[in-house]
């Protein structure tokens, strides 16, 4: 595991480099990722091109309060997007211009050598889990908060069709462990105005995930009455999803959809877990400049 963790943070500093090297160069030419206005994300409605992006807005999520829980809950935040050459920040994925299905929050630095084939590597803050985020969680104590480094892949297929993978490391050991998924899915052109997609993910984890997040030590079983419980790494969770993206006019765009998921295997049998399938909503209004 210390051996993955120090590849890639050798392959993240590699890409800074390579990506900084390219926009400085001038050698950057972007990919054509399609807008919710169907424009490219390098153009303008004008058509000329630009090296940069942004986006600024807020987002409204109802979902369960933690991964196996029995309640859920709603949450608004604000989110923003920045994109510089092949370099983007975004604080949540619906804020991204582009409407790749393996989009994610982060920073984030794009290696794809064309549309058809892609690749990414970036840092995503990971909050943790709070004991307060539940009351499944009293006496289970706080999850730190850590930075994950996230290698994607994607290939797009014919008519829209899209296979994705990625690999999720905490880059400053505080728990996380290791993650890994592989996704399918599909977009398409609803009128002129909307795009929609569709798709499913299989996830899994290492030993060190589940324990945090799904196990529970002699000490948390003495404070909260749970048995102790081992997970070893295996199958986390299954899900589909449904998103959409409309612009409302001018540089005013929206973004909506829902997911269900189920835990799987070791993140199932877990005490914490007292619902092991879910459903969430999301819709945001973004402002992109």
């Amino acid at each position: 595991m210390n051996s993955l963790l120090v590849l890639a943070r050798c392959l993240l500093a590699a890409a800074f480099v390579v990506a900084g090297t390219a926009v400085h160069a001038g050698e950057y030419k972007p990919v054509s990722p399609v807008r919710a206005n169907g424009e490219t994300a390098e153009a303008t409605s004008s058509g000329v091109k630009r090296d940069w992006d942004a986006a600024v807005g807020g987002v409204l999520v109802y979902g369960p309060d933690y991964a196996g829980s029995d309640n859920q809950r709603l949450h608004l935040g604000p989110g923003f997007y920045l994109r510089y050459g092949r370099v983007s920040i975004a604080t949540r994925s619906g804020f991204r211009t582009a409407g790749d299905p393996g989009e994610r929050a982060g920073l984030r630095i794009d290696l794809s050598p064309s549309d058809r084939l892609r690749f990414a590597v970036g840092l995503r803050y990971d909050a943790g889990r709070q004991e307060s985020s539940g009351d499944g969680l009293k006496g289970m104590g706080d999850v730190p908060s850590t930075v994950r480094v996230r290698m994607m892949g994607s290939y797009r297929l014919d008519e829209g069709w899209s296979a994705g993978s990625a690999v999720l490391l905490d880059a400053l050991g505080r728990g996380g462990g290791w993650q890994a998924d592989v996704s399918f899915g599909r977009q398409m052109r609803f009128d002129a105005d909307t795009t929609w997609s569709f798709g499913t993910a299989l996830s899994l984890a290492g030993d060190r995930h589940m324990q945090t997040y799904f196990g529970v030590t002699e000490e948390q079983a003495a404070r909260t009455g749970y048995p102790v419980y081992e997970p070893r790494s295996g199958l986390r969770d299954v899900s589909a999803f449904v998103n959409a993206r409309t612009n409302l006019g001018g540089s005013w765009h929206t973004f909506y959809g829902g997911s269900v998921s189920r835990l799987l295997g070791p993140a199932a049998d877990s005490p914490l877990t007292k619902q092991p399938s879910s459903w969430g909503l999301n819709v945001g209004l973004v402002y992109r400049f």
